[in-house]
């Protein structure tokens, strides 16, 4: 029923239950008030795509994945790409509240800020993070790579966020020895210090990186 997008708010009750890991629902017209009903009855939810895989997502908001987050702390992966309502209440509380986050993708939801890559910072499992197309700087990078997740991360995608300059790209390099794919597509202020900065590190760490991707300006 979830890859024919059958689930809604009308009948998810009947579809979950208590032991319900993984649900997929980036086809389905789902909204908080779907979410309210997940939280109250997967409290051992690993996983949760909530993906828009067609248009934006505009009836999942930060007050639906907040509930979510707080009784579903055995989450480690949200996806939430395209949820233009999600703000960076959504991602503090899953920071907060999921120990074990390993994966987020949170791109397309341009009001996030540094606020939620500072709250990132110390989700010390999380090696994969997607904030393309975010409000952030190279302050908010700086932050997330320099926490407890910098050990961790492999994958960082943010494409399309135009305060982000070469520092951001250094930064990312240089506190992230595990990182293997980094994309970086549409920010107009990099120069060729990023790709010094790429080569550079790629030397050091003896080509570890298996994807790379950016925008010559």
């Amino acid at each position: 029923m979830c890859k024919r997008g059958l689930i809604t708010d009308a009948n998810i009750a009947q579809v979950i239950h208590s032991r319900t890991k993984v649900l997929d629902l980036s086809e389905c017209d789902i909204s908080d008030c779907g979410l309210s009903h997940i939280a109250k009855t997967c409290k051992l939810l690993i996983k949760i795509d909530l993906n828009s895989a067609k248009a934006n997502r505009t009836t999942v908001s930060s007050a639906g994945v907040c509930i979510l987050a707080t009784s579903c702390p055995h989450l480690q992966v949200v996806y939430l790409r395209r949820c233009p309502h999600v703000t960076d209440d959504a991602v503090v509380a899953i920071a907060r509240h999921c120990p074990q986050l390993r994966e987020l993708n949170v791109g397309g939801c341009s009001q996030l800020t540094d606020v939620s890559l500072e709250a990132l910072a110390a989700s010390r499992h999380l090696s994969s993070v997607n904030f393309s197309r975010a409000n952030v700087t190279d302050a908010g990078v700086l932050s997330l790579v320099a926490g407890d997740c910098g050990a961790s991360l492999k994958e960082v995608h943010m494409n399309h966020c135009g305060a982000l300059s070469d520092e951001a790209i250094e930064a990312v390099l240089q506190c992230c020895p595990n990182i293997t794919i980094l994309l970086f597509d549409g920010c107009p202020k990099l120069t060729e210090r990023s790709r010094i900065a790429l080569e550079e590190s790629e030397q050091a760490n003896q080509s570890k990186m298996r994807q790379i991707t950016w925008t010559i300006y």
